[in-house]
């Protein structure tokens, strides 16, 4: 059995020793070509199967501890690797990913001079994901969640010549700054209370729980861009479409869901927090869908979606339904990894174009382009035997058979009605309609980019089979219902399929611009990062420009300076004035008294005697 856990975590091991050679080589004397990167992802992935296969082959869970790290009082700290359902079935994902998004990057930032340290960056962002994944302690955990942190800012700060891009790259740097905070009390408490900071089954009493629960969903919140938190996901798109393909698909953003997957223990111990997740997730997944629709930018769209369906992660962790949030984090890795390269491709041929209303009859233009984006929609819509469809349709059978507010249950109706909505608007405005794309536009796909598109393709349509059905772990419950209810999520998505084409087919012509309108209520929708971000510190500048005119200004310079000298004279003034009033008695008393004054002061110092110095006595 030794030797079998040994062997396994070798071949667990390996694929992460392939993706770091690459980043290995020194590059003062060779720096790698970006396809050498691209077929280290590639090997990675293909060994990353093996222990996949063993897994499932076994069903065992192997936990290895390779060396301490260090020992804070009682507390000793390992470097430990776990290889469970969790990690065995995200690795290859991951690196399958990965690989599509490299293989995709190489034509599209083949114009960029530094286009090898990025592909160094893309590896790095991958190996903190990896690290993260295989930790079965916190203090290995928060290693990875800092890396992916530190790495996002790097690669959203790509194009830091430009104003946009810094501030996305400080504006992601900060929310997740926050969410840090939420990870170090947990692992503060973990440490005082447990004396060990393991993740495997961390519990906790239902009086004390509460305060690392609390920390763990601010945590997966800023991580995981929840609603108060997600302004800086689609601000992220500031980075190149690689750096959002790949932050949006399974890596960053998914983070957080994950740190709520291994503490879910340590979670449900209080019921506040579980509260507290299954309605965040709610508000955000219909917040964010309602922001979706309203949006002209093709990233925004697929941005916002994100934060949707992260929604929808959060509102299974919330229904005490951890294994439903990790298949819909494997299903939504492919279809959004998909779309963001789609609109890579269409926004690189479009002359950097990102207004879906500018443009249309892309069907004929880039047909291979377009079928995978219609493709990537409707799995994002839930529509059946797509990837979506499986873990979505899991997840809305589940609240509705679970014994929770209906609130929550109507939210994410109405959130999945919303995504079809917005996935059907962004087909109509870029591949079906009318054409309004410049004439002289060029035009053209290449197998360097469809080719991992359409990889990606495959994986949304049979990933959600293949996982539900073969893959996963049978411990998803069976749900028993009628068929009423079995059939509501199929029913709600053609509802929205009906009234989003009958939305569509409305509003086929651009709106005239009328000189002075108003932005519509529902494009400022979840933008409330202006209100953070602007209008809260105008606020704070002049309130403390008030204050410090009114206490430095009126209170201390005016006080001591001008009044303070006009007090000082007019006093003088009126004691002197009460002895020049022209009569001759207030004269003679002064000169009288200042007489007297000036002699006691002279009889004074005559009457003090010299001080005596004395001498030596004479021999």
């Amino acid at each position: 059995m030794a030797q079998t856990s040994m062997l396994t975590m070798t071949l667990f091991m390996l694929p992460l020793f392939i993706l770091a050679l690459p980043t290995l080589t020194p590059t003062s004397k060779l720096i790698p070509h970006p396809s050498t990167n691209v077929l280290a992802a590639k090997l990675a992935f293909f060994t990353s199967l093996f222990p996949l296969a063993h897994f499932i082959h076994t069903g065992m869970t192997t936990t290895t501890c390779e060396t301490q790290l260090l020992t804070m009082g009682t507390t000793t700290i390992q470097v430990t690797l776990t290889l469970d359902s969790y990690s065995t079935f995200f690795m290859p994902i991951l690196l399958f990913v990965v690989w599509s998004i490299m293989d995709f990057t190489v034509q599209y930032m083949k114009p960029d001079l530094k286009v090898s340290i990025f592909f160094s960056y893309l590896i790095t962002f991958t190996m903190m994901m990896m690290i993260l994944v295989t930790a079965e302690n916190m203090f290995q955990f928060f290693i990875g969640w800092e890396g992916v942190g530190i790495m996002s800012f790097m690669l959203i700060n790509w194009w830091s010549f430009r104003s946009s891009s810094n501030k996305a790259a400080m504006q992601a740097v900060v929310y997740n700054r926050l969410a840090d905070i939420g990870l170090i009390i947990t692992m503060a408490w973990m440490v005082i209370n447990n004396t060990s900071l393991s993740i495997k089954g961390v519990q906790a009493p239902p009086d004390l729980a509460l305060i690392p629960a609390l920390g763990l969903v601010l945590a997966a919140a800023g991580k995981s861009a929840q609603f108060g938190f997600h302004p800086w996901l689609p601000a992220a798109m500031e980075g190149p479409t690689p750096v959002s393909a790949l932050l949006h698909s399974s890596t960053m953003v998914v983070a957080g869901v994950f740190l709520l997957i291994r503490t879910s223990d340590l979670l449900y111990s209080s019921e506040t927090a579980t509260t507290i997740c299954l309605f965040l997730g709610a508000i955000t997944s219909l917040l964010a869908a309602t922001c979706a629709l309203a949006q002209n930018d093709l990233k925004k769209i697929i941005a916002y979606s994100t934060t949707s369906q992260l929604g929808l992660m959060m509102i299974s962790i919330g229904l005490k339904q951890p294994e439903l949030a990790f298949m819909h984090i494997s299903t939504h890795a492919f279809f959004k990894a998909m779309l963001f390269l789609c609109a890579g491709t269409i926004i690189h041929n479009l002359d950097n174009e990102q207004d879906i209303r500018k443009m249309g009859g892309l069907k004929k233009a880039l047909p291979i382009t377009s079928s995978c984006l219609v493709i990537g929609s409707l799995a994002l819509s839930g529509m059946p035997f797509m990837a979506g469809f499986y873990s979505k349709d899991a997840i809305i059978e589940s609240i509705n058979t679970s014994n929770v507010n209906s609130l929550s249950l109507a939210m994410t109706l109405m959130a999945t009605i919303l995504t079809t909505f917005y996935s059907l608007r962004m087909i109509y405005y870029v591949a079906l309609n009318t054409p309004r794309i410049l004439p002289l536009s060029s035009i053209s796909e290449n197998p360097q980019t469809t080719n991992p598109i359409l990889r990606l393709a495959v994986g949304s349509i049979a990933a959600g089979l293949l996982i539900s059905s073969t893959i996963l772990p049978t411990n998803i419950p069976q749900l028993t219902m009628p068929a009423s209810a079995k059939l509501a999520a199929l029913g709600i998505l053609m509802l929205g399929l009906l009234v989003g084409s009958a939305l569509v087919m409305m509003a086929n012509q651009l709106p005239t611009s009328i000189k002075g309108s108003q932005t519509p209520l529902l494009f400022k929708i979840m933008h409330f990062y202006f209100i953070l971000h602007h209008t809260l510190p105008t606020a704070i500048l002049q309130i403390s420009q008030k204050l410090l005119t009114h206490l430095m200004d009126q209170t201390h310079y005016e006080a001591l300076g001008p009044k303070a000298a006009t007090y000082l004279q007019m006093l003088m003034s009126k004691i002197l004035t009460n002895f020049h009033k022209a009569r001759i008695n207030p004269y003679l008393k002064i000169i009288i008294m200042s007489i007297m004054l000036i002699s006691m002061l002279y009889f004074s110092s005559m009457s003090v005697e010299p001080p005596d110095i004395g001498h030596e006595p004479g021999p």
